[in-house]
């Protein structure tokens, strides 16, 4: 999937053990790193620091927490 990805817009993301996850991107820092947050574990990282392959999946929009869970965004 060839996505522009949006600054604090969250992503489907599957890495390539199959597992899903879900990462909010929060975009290019200083020195160029390019940086995400793990939605599941709060963790901030760079895309310099993951030892294994993944990839964007889908664009989410996730609402306030009464809401079932992310949804696709049309």
């Amino acid at each position: 999937m060839d996505l522009a990805l949006l600054v604090n817009h969250t992503y489907s993301i599957e890495l390539c053990s199959g597992e899903k996850r879900i990462w909010r991107y929060l975009g290019e820092g200083a020195g160029g790193k390019v940086w995400w947050s793990d939605c599941t574990t709060g963790t901030i990282f760079n895309e310099d620091s993951i030892l294994y392959a993944w990839t964007v999946t889908d664009h989410l929009r996730i609402d306030l927490p009464q809401n079932e869970g992310p949804q696709n965004v049309d």
